[in-house]
């Protein structure tokens, strides 16, 4: 059994214990219910009727988040709940090494996240289609390219945790931790580094390279800066590096290299996670 294999049957083990038709149904009424709102809550005869930028705005900043919900909650007892449950020495005691684990774990992971996120995207964009005019079928493509990449990265974050750790407890914590502290509290960061050394909070412009080179090293600014590249939400106002910085923007900072920011998100957990669970005795 190759790393192919195990991705295989991780999928089908989520086929069998439900786990991918419960997600098929929740993204299938996450984006036709979420999409739908703007619709429904419209009064006929008051104000133009919303049409698709509305509802691809309504929806952008909802999938998104549960596509990383959705991945964490995935992911995150990928390995762990084999060492727990002593299937881990089965995996192992056939033709398979540790690494061959850690790949078939997240590429089958990240599947059982893609499929029900594709099926979601299908039957929710024939809702739009029908509720709202101007169907704009490349911005469509883009949001969901993008929340398959956000799943991936979500993915692998929870099953390079569930790597490092030896039981679901812990992965629990190091997986909420991460989220907590670079989704939500990442910010905080370059703020405080910048009160350290000017004794001062920042403003909103005239900032040093640095400051947005730390925030570039949280999850949500590189995804935020490809966004802008995958997908075009109306109405959505964003600031670029160069109207933040008191100089000229380096290249690090340019929203192609953000790839390599995400890139990074994906493969350091799981390179982490891989040397803590091959150098792990399991007992």
């Amino acid at each position: 059994m190759t790393w192919a294999r195990i991705a295989r049957k991780d999928f089908e083990d989520a086929s069998r214990a439900m786990t991918l038709w419960i997600l098929t149904a929740l993204m299938i009424l996450l984006v036709a219910g979420i999409s739908s709102i703007p619709h429904l809550i419209h009064t006929p005869g008051q104000g133009p009727a919303p049409g698709f930028d509305e509802a691809i705005s309504f929806l952008f900043s909802v999938v998104v988040t549960m596509a990383s919900i959705i991945a964490l909650v995935v992911g995150y007892q990928s390995i762990v709940g084999e060492r727990e449950s002593g299937s881990i020495r089965f995996l192992l005691g056939l033709p398979n090494t540790r690494l061959d684990v850690v790949v078939g774990k997240v590429l089958g992971r990240a599947a059982v996240v893609a499929v029900p996120t594709v099926i979601g995207f299908a039957v929710g964009g024939v809702v739009i289609a029908i509720l709202y005019d101007g169907f704009d079928i490349a911005t469509y493509a883009g949001l969901l390219a993008f929340s398959l990449l956000v799943g991936l990265v979500y993915v692998s974050l929870a099953v390079g945790v569930s790597a490092s750790v030896d039981t679901r407890a812990k992965a629990v914590a190091g997986v909420l931790g991460i989220y907590i502290i670079s989704d939500w509290l990442w910010w905080v960061v370059p703020m405080a580094i910048y009160w350290l050394l000017e004794r001062e909070l920042p403003g909103g412009t005239d900032l040093p390279v640095w400051y947005l080179f730390v925030e570039r090293l949280g999850i949500w600014e590189p995804l935020a800066a490809i966004s802008g590249t995958i997908v075009e939400i109306p109405g959505a106002e964003t600031v670029s590096p160069a109207d933040r910085l008191a100089g000229d923007v380096p290249f690090f900072l340019e929203p192609w290299f953000a790839w390599a920011f995400v890139a990074a998100w994906i493969l350091v957990p799981l390179a982490i996670g891989y040397y803590r669970f091959n150098r792990t005795i399991l007992s």
